[in-house]
């Protein structure tokens, strides 16, 4: 099963680092909307490799020169018409409808949500994720993942996997 932490910037480096020891996740994204620091990106990255695939949020990329570190990058799904630009990386796009999962046919991983209520929004539930994986092929369930009791019921569905902040740092 595919694992992915998504890293927020409410909790130190220190946090994460010893999230991603415990868990080792497929990949690590590293996701910073609050603040640009060059050399944290260039840690994090570095840290990582050593236990998974390091993937940068595009919106934490304002420097394009940073690519260098990471194996892979997230788009947000405001910014899934620029896949394409980037072939030569991994790339995971973020969708919430059929219709965004459409326009990130080019995207080597998907991930949907919310699947479980999280931050006051609604879940969709795990059913939708069987419809999702007939568009995608590699559908990572996401949102609301917070315990092994939302891992389980994902396990039941076509999903490849889940992502998560909270189920990480927990």
């Amino acid at each position: 099963m595919v694992t992915y932490f998504i890293t927020d910037p409410k909790y130190p480096l220190e946090k994460i680092f010893e999230a991603i020891k415990k868990h080792s996740p497929t990949f690590v994204c590293y996701r910073n909307k609050d603040y640009f620091d060059e050399n944290e990106i260039i840690e994090f990255a570095k840290f990582t490799s050593n236990y998974s695939t390091p993937i940068i949020n595009f919106d934490s990329l304002k420097n394009t020169g940073l690519l260098k570190y990471f194996k892979g990058i997230h788009f947000p799904s405001s910014k899934l018409h620029l896949i394409n630009n980037f072939q030569n990386l991994i790339t995971i796009a973020s969708t919430h409808s059929k219709e965004e999962v459409k326009k990130a046919k080019n995207a080597d991983f998907i991930t949907f949500s919310p699947i479980f209520e999280s931050k006051n929004r609604k879940g969709l539930g795990v059913e939708i994720l069987n419809e999702i994986r007939l568009l995608h092929k590699n559908v990572i369930a996401l949102g609301g993942i917070i315990s092994d009791k939302e891992v389980k019921k994902i396990k039941n569905t076509k999903a490849i996997g889940f992502g998560s902040i909270r189920y990480f740092l927990t």
